[in-house]
């Protein structure tokens, strides 16, 4: 199966281990044209040339130059984060990205990470001074907001300033977050020569997650959230607070979601089963496939299989019906973030 040869190639690109396969021209052609839809492209072509696969000549060049266009894009998004964090630092304003680069840099090739654009946090303190400095040294004049979120570009790259990083549709579980971020200090990473703020990694990879099954809720989600999460996991294992996390998702009511998501590193990412916070059990294997079918049939953020488009009634409709199905897969891995999330559905598109 397509799926399966993805992730043998997933596998092998993430934990930079050898591969073979038997699999012929044409099947491995799907397999490309499906690691694009999960934007996961890059590492896969690295693994199939390093395997000295044999693909069709038109492929090939296809590949080449959507690797090319992602390490010149991961460069140009490495320099301009490094100069919002410079600016921050100037008009000494506290901040944190999250995702993105710092998501990147847990790779073994960061530079074949398909990246898009910049996520950074300003609490309630520094989000207006944060603003004011961005206005007058970047002159953003094409800034519109989103719910909680400033979107504008800058030298071409998006960036997303956001008030809150997410809701939990909770009043005590959204002041349990946000607590936890004002009383755990930023962490430091380097990118390129500049030192940027992001969460420390017992957060960070808990927002990865949750911002991977909010999606996941919502329209869909592709595999390269997965290999974010699963990145940052790896990669940070010797930081990471795995009873803090246990305690976090507890009072968030997600322990079950969270397990559940696991399933999918440990069982087809081939991430190690030690390095996950749970030792999962079949009732949390069990709802892999569901979670797969979510990801093949929409992929990366919903983009696939929509009869109507992302604007207009039409595609309101269509969404809210994409996100009741969802709604009732899901319902049992965390009823009170469930029933929070679709009223906030229901007021948004209906009410």
């Amino acid at each position: 199966m397509i799926s399966d040869e993805l992730f043998r190639f997933l596998r092998a690109a993430l934990w930079d281990t050898p591969i073979e396969t038997n699999a012929d021209a044409s099947l491995l052609a799907e397999v490309l044209k499906e690691a694009e839809k999960q934007t996961v492209a890059p590492l896969v072509f690295k693994t199939m040339e390093q395997a000295k696969c044999q693909l069709p000549r038109q492929v090939v060049l296809r590949q080449m130059t959507l690797r090319q266009q992602t390490i010149l894009q991961n460069r140009k998004i490495n320099l301009k984060l490094g100069a919002l964090a410079e600016l921050m630092q100037q008009c000494q304003t506290d901040y944190v990205v999250v995702k993105g680069q710092v998501l990147a840099a847990c790779y073994p090739r960061p530079e074949l990470r398909q990246s898009g654009d910049i996520d950074f946090y300003c609490d309630e303190a520094n989000f207006d001074q944060g603003l004011k400095c961005l206005k007058k040294q970047w002159e953003i004049n094409d800034a519109h907001w989103d719910a909680e979120v400033l979107e504008f570009h800058h030298e071409g790259i998006l960036l997303e300033m956001h008030r809150k990083l997410t809701s939990f549709y909770n009043k005590r579980r959204d002041a349990y977050w946000k607590q936890l971020l004002k009383e755990t200090p930023a962490a430091q990473i380097t990118i390129g020569n500049q030192s940027v703020n992001t969460l420390n990694p017992t957060l960070h990879s808990l927002y990865v997650w949750i911002h991977l099954y909010h999606h996941l809720l919502e329209l869909g989600v592709g595999l390269r959230q997965f290999c974010d999460w699963a990145m940052i996991l790896h990669h940070c294992k010797d930081e990471i607070d795995h009873e803090a996390l246990k305690r976090h998702l507890q009072v968030l009511g997600l322990e079950k979601a969270y397990r559940a998501s696991g399933s999918v590193l440990v069982n087809y990412l081939g991430l190690p089963a030690d390095e996950f916070t749970y030792s999962l059990t079949a009732k949390d294997n069990r709802y892999a496939p569901k979670i797969l079918d979510v990801v093949f049939y929409r992929g990366n953020m919903g983009k696939y299989n929509k009869r109507n488009g992302f604007q207009g009634w039409k595609h309101q409709i269509e969404s809210f019906g994409i996100k009741s199905a969802h709604f009732l897969k899901f319902y049992p891995l965390a009823p009170r973030y469930m029933r929070g999330w679709m009223w906030d559905v229901v007021k948004e598109k209906v009410l």
